[in-house]
């Protein structure tokens, strides 16, 4: 009789095993990134990769995929415990269901990083730090947390799950659909060493963590928003024509007077556009954005700093100088006040090639267009034609010794 017991509690086990372990706790996340965002590659290899996954769970096994003829758009990591969709908002796919996840959600200003957990949303690199591990914790102790209600979630599941590679022996896999295991998004390790990666995606290691990057074209990020893109395409054009050209202006003899008042309104418009996206840098809120564009992706990208100093900080500085330089150019008399206008155009100038540079940034590397940052590059470029001619005549009386 003891016996029979015995057999019939190892099969109650054995039966029972999978149900238990289908109903252990959960907590499934999706995470929006960008590949060119600073803020995305410090929440992923900060805390998901070397912290989260490893207190929930222990190291996860990843699943990608994405729509043929582009980079992989989703990255599946999974340790039966914690469960995060990784989306690169970068890519059509991705940025069409980051879009219409925001939407669904009844979220107007979108930035990444974006991370949806339940009913709940976080943003930014402090926000998701600060919460995430407390919701997670909740949601263990609760019974788990299914994926978020948003539209196209299960069809995006299935291009992962549809089919999955298999390793087969260290350093080789099989594939049986265009769907990647790896043990870390973007390539596939199986010893150190030996590394697969998929095809169309490039892997980037930055401080022992992997941040899926995809491998696409200049072309290919303008793409990603053409009509945004377009516009920084044909601000930069009229910038650069500009900056040939404005060179005939400065060249007249003809007597000017000193700048006028135009040129202290339009400093002050864009000494406000600089404190603005010098405080959404800083403090990593989300930047108000306009009908096109994405503001968020370009003021957390690496490209928002030069030399460890935020580019909307350096603005500020800028146009308090072109304030300054115009209060003398205007006001004070003598060398002093032609020293000022000539500074003042040296000032604008200089503004005009480096807004050139950042703005061949936005199309053609990070993939996408900040209306502030071409709101700024207009109004130096301004600035610029209007005080070519009274710098031209301070540097020639200057020149003359008068």
């Amino acid at each position: 009789m003891k016996r029979v017991t015995a057999v019939l509690v190892v099969a109650a086990a054995v039966s029972l095993g999978p149900a238990a372990s289908a109903q252990e706790p959960t907590v499934r996340a999706v995470l929006f990134f960008s590949p060119s965002c600073g803020h995305c590659e410090y929440v992923i290899n900060s805390y998901l990769l070397p912290v989260w996954f490893p207190e929930y769970g222990g190291e996860p096994e990843w699943f990608s995929g994405g729509v043929e003829g582009e980079p992989s758009s989703f990255y599946l990591g999974t340790n039966g415990t914690l469960e995060v969709l990784l989306v690169d908002a970068g890519t059509a796919a991705g940025s069409e269901f980051f879009v219409t996840s925001a939407q669904a959600l009844g979220v107007q200003q979108r930035g990444v990083p974006f991370l949806i957990v339940g009913d709940t949303y976080l943003i930014g690199s402090a926000q998701i730090p600060e919460q995430f591990a407390v919701i997670v914790e909740e949601g263990l102790a609760s019974g788990g947390i299914d994926w978020p209600d948003l539209p196209g979630m299960q069809e995006i599941l299935a291009i992962i799950t549809s089919g999955m590679t298999t390793t087969t022996e260290p350093g080789t896999t099989t594939t049986t659909n265009p769907v990647t295991s790896t043990t870390n998004p973007g390539s596939s390790t199986t010893n150190p060493g030996s590394t697969t990666t998929l095809p169309g995606t490039t892997t980037t290691t930055t401080g022992g963590g992997i941040l899926p990057v995809g491998g696409d074209s200049p072309w290919d990020r303008f793409r990603r928003d053409s009509v945004a893109n377009s516009l920084a395409l044909a601000v930069l054009v009229l910038m650069v024509i500009s900056l040939m050209a404005v060179g005939l202006a400065a060249r007249s003899d003809e007597e000017a007077g000193p700048p006028g008042l135009s040129v202290a309104l339009l400093a002050l418009a864009g000494l406000a556009v600089a404190i603005y996206l010098a405080f959404v840098e800083t403090s990593g809120s989300e930047a108000v954005c306009g009908p096109v564009g994405d503001c968020n992706t370009v003021q957390q990208s690496e490209w928002a700093q030069v030399f460890g100093i935020h580019i909307g900080v350096i603005g500020v500085a800028g146009y308090a100088l072109v304030l300054a330089f115009w209060g003398l150019a205007r006001f004070a008399g003598g060398r002093p006040a032609d020293w000022a206008r000539v500074a003042l155009f040296a000032g604008a100038a200089a503004g005009t090639g480096f807004s050139i540079y950042l703005t061949f940034l936005e199309p053609f590397v990070i993939g996408a267009t900040c209306l502030w940052c071409l709101a700024s590059a207009v109004i130096v470029t301004a600035l610029m034609w209007l005080t070519a001619r009274p710098a031209a005549a301070a540097w020639t009386r200057l020149r003359a010794g008068d």
